[in-house]
């Protein structure tokens, strides 16, 4: 009897909560650098530019330094729905190849609406933009995953969405 290729998860089983893998890393993360001057970037124009409870997250303000796991609001939950829990498939012939025990298996993100892993986080930043009040949200893309995601997001959570394509994508593709 062959072995299990795929785990299908039930919607109930859906997690609840990130994982913060920084209080697990074995030295402190550099600060964000403001893109202008390519150096810290000061937190006061930090939150002109990105939702405050995900600077909280991000910089491991407000407690968050030591939490491993932080909930999910339920309207990302919900929203997550669309497409998840999408299927772990068990990579059998990769671990023939490399003679290995160990069990490798591959998150298949590709059946998002978007075709990637990138609603997984596009869906959290409107949801926390929209919180504190936000109307638009401008993003940049390049191959157009990132773009289709904040849209997707802005969509859902009722608000206006402007997507900019990076200078050098729009010169690779004169088209």
């Amino acid at each position: 009897m062959p072995e299990e290729s795929k785990i299908f998860l039930s919607e109930e089983e859906l997690p609840k909560q990130w994982y913060n893998i920084v209080p697990h890393l074995p030295k402190k993360l550099p600060p964000p650098l403001d893109p202008e001057t390519k150096k810290p970037i000061k937190q006061e124009k930090l939150m002109g530019i990105v939702p405050k409870e995900l600077i909280r997250q991000e910089l491991l303000l407000g407690g968050y330094a030591s939490k491993e796991l932080i909930p999910i609001p339920k309207e990302v939950l919900e929203c997550y729905r669309l497409y998840r829990p999408t299927p772990l498939i068990r990579a059998l012939r990769l671990e023939k190849f490399l003679k290995t025990p160990a069990k490798i298996y591959y998150k298949r993100e590709d059946v998002s609406p978007v075709g990637s892993h990138k609603p997984n986080t596009s869906f959290a930043q409107a949801y926390y933009a929209k919180k504190e009040g936000a109307e638009t949200l401008i993003t940049d893309t390049g191959a157009g995953q990132w773009g289709s995601a904040t849209a997707l997001a802005c969509k859902f959570f009722g608000f206006k969405n402007i997507v900019f394509m990076v200078r050098k994508s729009y010169e690779d593709k004169p088209y």
